[in-house]
């Protein structure tokens, strides 16, 4: 791999390779990190399904289960969408590799690392967002325990505070939480960190192959604009073609975009289904998970946790929505990029060909979720929107 792609990838094979999901990784590596991972997440699912399931006789504890298991669900279906489409994950980051190997032009380099550095740094912030609103959620059990540990003098003596066995997960009515205490809340801290994983790689990785297609669309706009730079006034206009040196860089340009067009069809044919059920899965956790937070404001410390993690699951959706919308931007930037370039300049036969160039880039390329729902800004704000009214229906019949 070429060693400024390597750097720009690092992050996104640390944490694929710790599921076992990098598509180049080594054979031994991959099974053993891929049964450590399916382990953690198929019993923290068991656990929180289960849980959930026993807790029906108690219907607060049932409402409050409902969305950490929807949660482990949407990345149950991450993880087995990548490891079902690994062929197709594989042939993705053989494209970009082979697109950084045969790009050689400084000005299409520049480009490539921009999008690439901006890859890299939306992944440190997602996983820093993900990670970080999931930290007041994850902390709250650890609280009783270190008021446990602390000297009797440094609480307040009339300090009413509890000092009870929460756990992330409700699993009481599953099993005997007083006899497997710490077990259980070292595996649901284990579990957990393993879904957040899921969908800190598994997402950061979709944006880095949607990202180098923006990246090729920007490099073809580049080439078009310059077309006919070194053409002069008195040029011809039907030059042979063998001497018609635009209309040779228009085929070209036609042939990469006909390639990159193909590329983003392979992200939406590996991910398309995924995203249908995700979007209903993200859809009631934002819903549930704001109800919770809103009917635990006697406790404030319930509800924070609670609405950090309604915040992590709008911004998980905005993850999906923001590259996809940019993807559509940049496809679609190309018709106006061929308007700029000296097109007088060019022969007949290179003008008709910009005209169906500049038809067809005009419709941009969008990716969707099951093939019905376009994945943008526009529709992100419409989920935000229908999850908020569902969670005041909620609030209405409390």
């Amino acid at each position: 791999m070429d060693k400024s792609l390597d750097s720009f990838l690092r992050i996104n094979r640390l944490f694929l390779s710790s599921l076992g999901q990098w598509p180049q990784q080594e054979q031994i590596s991959k099974i053993f990190t891929l049964i450590n991972a399916v382990f953690f997440l198929v019993t923290q699912a068991y656990f929180q399904t289960g849980g959930m399931i026993a807790a029906q006789c108690d219907q607060p504890i049932f409402m409050e289960s409902i969305a950490p298991v929807l949660i482990s669900f949407m990345c149950l279906v991450k993880f087995v969408n990548f490891n079902y489409n690994a062929d197709k994950m594989r042939k993705l980051l053989e494209i970009i590799q082979a697109d950084w190997s045969s790009i050689n032009e400084v000005e299409e380099l520049k480009i490539l690392n921009s999008w690439a550095k901006d890859s890299k740094k939306n992944t440190i912030m997602y996983a820093g967002a993900l990670y970080g609103t999931m930290a007041p959620f994850m902390l709250g059990p650890l609280v009783p325990i270190f008021c446990k540990l602390m000297p009797v003098g440094i609480l307040p003596a009339n300090s009413s505070i509890v000092l009870e066995k929460p756990v992330l997960f409700h699993v009481e009515y599953f099993y005997d939480l007083e006899k497997y205490y710490y077990p259980l809340l070292i595996h649901s801290y284990f579990g957990t960190m393993a879904y957040l994983t899921v969908a800190v790689a598994i997402d950061s990785m979709f944006m880095v192959y949607v990202q180098h297609a923006c990246a090729i669309f920007a490099i073809i706009g580049n080439r078009l604009e310059h077309l006919a730079d070194d053409s002069s006034i008195n040029f011809y206009y039907s030059p042979h073609i063998s001497n018609d040196e635009p209309y040779k860089r228009m085929i070209e340009c036609i042939v990469q975009h006909s390639k990159a067009l193909e590329y983003a069809r392979m992200i939406q044919s590996a991910n398309s289904l995924s995203f249908f059920f995700q979007l209903g899965f993200n859809m009631l956790t934002i819903t549930f998970s704001g109800f919770q937070a809103a009917t635990k404001l006697d406790r404030p410390d319930e509800a924070f946790r609670y609405a950090g993690f309604t915040i992590t699951q709008t911004f998980h959706l905005f993850f999906q929505s923001w590259p996809s919308q940019r993807l559509a931007d940049e496809s679609a930037r190309i018709s106006e990029t061929t308007t700029r370039c000296a097109w007088y300049l060019t022969s007949m036969r290179s003008r008709k060909l910009l005209q169906l160039f500049i038809m067809r880039s005009s419709v941009p390329c969008q990716l969707t979720a099951g093939s019905f729902y376009t994945l943008n800004m526009q529709n992100f704000s419409a989920v935000v929107r229908t999850s908020m009214s569902y969670f005041t229906v909620l609030t209405s019949v409390q």
